[in-house]
């Protein structure tokens, strides 16, 4: 019975390891046992190496430094999700811990008031100058090194969805065409990056129950869908995704996402000071919400200290409020936690 259940613990590690690569925009997939490791990965590193490539941005005099935790750094992956027609549909930033245990989702609207180096515009007005100088202006914004930019193309990811049958969102099994109804049905930008931020941890979800690995067939089919989606910089290698999923210790139910809210205004939304230092803090020092913490509410007015989003289902709507998040330092010394204070709605 002991060796029943190892394997068990085994598998699900594994099926995390796997899964959680696709919130970082490379690859839908889980695996279904250790003897199948070595297979998925070398199929998954096949799929990495047919991706479309880009330049990946260039040192440049005040560059963030990558932060350091024991020796080791943790992993901001900016994701860009566009349209057919290229324009920025939302922004996220994946960060994955130092420990690797940890995977958080930080939204960020598309509207957004950036500096790009040059003068002051929206995030989406800099990517449609160039994805590089919408890449730097976030490391700016948040005083962090982006490791990777990764962009998605939300429309040929509906056939990704199909594939899988479809995903669990908004309260039903939704398709292709209705998870990009729900999408383009946002009320406003970072709404709209809030609801990307489920799409992806429902669809890392739906993974990790097994539904292309159970199908060989399926996997490639979803492999073959996906490819032609992506757009990764030429920095992220099949060595190094192949490391991730064997380093990483992160669960699906335990990602969370952060908003960094912003005050509207007709030539941009400007970003909260108060959740922007939080966001900078956070990066800086690698400190997250503990995954223990399960995703709850994605009010759009709240601020990013430690306040997660939607769950991957639906929830009743009720005004009781949850028990705050703690925060932890993920180095290898005692976990220090405190508690903060924010107001919390479901």
């Amino acid at each position: 019975m002991e060796s029943d259940t190892g394997t068990r613990t085994t598998t699900r590690r594994l099926v995390d390891r796997v899964a959680i690569c696709l919130l970082l925009g490379v690859v839908v997939a889980s695996v279904g046992g250790a003897a199948l490791l070595t297979v998925y990965l070398n199929r998954v590193g096949d799929a990495v190496a047919g991706l479309q490539r880009s330049d990946p941005l260039p040192t440049y005099p005040g560059r963030p430094s990558a932060v350091g935790i024991d020796g080791v750094s943790p992993v901001n992956y900016l994701l860009m999700t566009t349209r057919a027609d290229g324009t920025l549909d939302a922004v996220l930033i994946a960060h994955l811990s130092a420990s690797r245990r940890d995977l958080i989702l930080i939204a960020l609207p598309a509207d957004l008031l950036v500096a790009d180096g040059v003068s002051q515009s929206t995030l989406a007005a800099s990517f449609r100058e160039d994805p590089l100088v919408m890449a730097r202006a976030v490391e700016a914004l948040t005083d962090a090194r982006m490791d990777h930019q990764v962009r998605l193309d939300l429309d040929a990811f509906a056939g990704v969805v199909d594939t899988l049958g479809g995903i669990d969102l908004a309260g039903g099994r939704l398709d292709g065409d209705e998870v990009l109804a729900h999408l383009t049905a946002a009320p406003d930008p970072l709404s709209r990056s809030l609801r990307t931020a489920d799409l992806l941890r429902a669809a890392l979800s739906r993974a990790n129950l097994g539904v292309a690995i159970a199908d060989p067939n399926r996997f490639d089919k979803v492999m073959d869908a996906l490819t032609p989606c992506l757009v990764v910089d030429t920095d992220l290698t099949s060595e190094e995704i192949r490391s991730t999923m064997v380093e990483s210790r992160v669960r699906a139910d335990e990602v969370v996402t952060w908003p960094l809210t912003a005050t509207p205004a007709p030539s941009g939304a400007a970003p909260d000071p108060v959740g922007l230092a939080d966001l900078r803090s956070a990066l800086a020092s690698d400190v997250m919400p503990s995954p223990a913490v399960v995703p709850t509410a994605s009010p759009a007015s709240q601020s990013l200290r430690g306040v997660p989003a939607t769950p991957v289902t639906a929830e009743p709507t009720t005004t009781e409020p949850r028990p705050a998040p703690t925060v932890a330092s993920h180095s290898s010394s005692p976990r220090v936690e405190s508690t903060p204070t924010p107001s919390v709605t479901r």
